[in-house]
């Protein structure tokens, strides 16, 4: 078994080594010196390799644990890199998916039982307010703190009835992606 002492005294070769730990774990040693841990297993009787991290990034335990979390998914019947590539993508996806994004979806699809005018309204106020601050986060990384900040803001700069609205309509309107909640909050200015 592999410890932290040994892997720091791996030097580069000319040509490529591993350094085995356990159950298949190991320190590939590349010949400009990188460390890259892997992880080797088979699914459905294939032969398959999971990159692990980079030493020092990840640390032997952390590479370790890694390790049993995907033991874990294979003993599941799962292939670990299919689970990984699912994770990664979802993250993206969900990185993609900004208050902005979903603000003006559910603007088009609430727009038609409005009139003209209110509809305006509450576009103007959303480029206006909240788009510049919270508009390029993630829906699911906005949290009540948040959104106080931004309703504060326009508060502050005397807009008081703009901020109810804004508390009241596009934060917490119903709409956007599945008929969900843009973002499930009361009007936070409501005593």
């Amino acid at each position: 078994m592999l410890n932290d002492a040994k892997i720091r005294a791996a030097k580069p070769r000319e040509k490529a080594y591993k350094l085995t730990d356990s159950h298949r774990l190991y320190l590939l040693v590349k010949p400009a010196g990188s460390k890259l841990w892997k992880w080797s297993y088979a699914y459905a009787g294939k032969q398959k390799t999971m990159h692990l991290g980079i030493y020092p990034l990840v640390t032997l335990a952390e590479a370790r644990a890694k390790r049993d979390e995907t033991r874990a998914q294979l003993s599941d019947g799962r292939d670990p890199a299919i689970v990984k590539r699912l994770r990664i993508e979802a993250n993206v996806q969900s990185a993609r998916t900004t208050f902005e994004l979903v603000a003006r979806e559910w603007h088009g699809i609430s727009k038609a039982q409005w009139a003209a005018i209110h509809a305006d309204d509450i576009l103007r106020s959303l480029e206006r307010d909240v788009f510049p601050k919270i508009g390029e986060l993630p829906i699911a990384e906005l949290t009540p703190p948040l959104i106080m900040e931004v309703l504060q803001a326009v508060e502050t700069r005397g807009a008081i009835e703009t901020a109810k609205r804004l508390g009241r309509e596009p934060i917490s309107g119903n709409g956007g992606r599945g008929g969900k909640r843009m973002v499930a909050m009361p009007n936070l200015l409501r005593e």
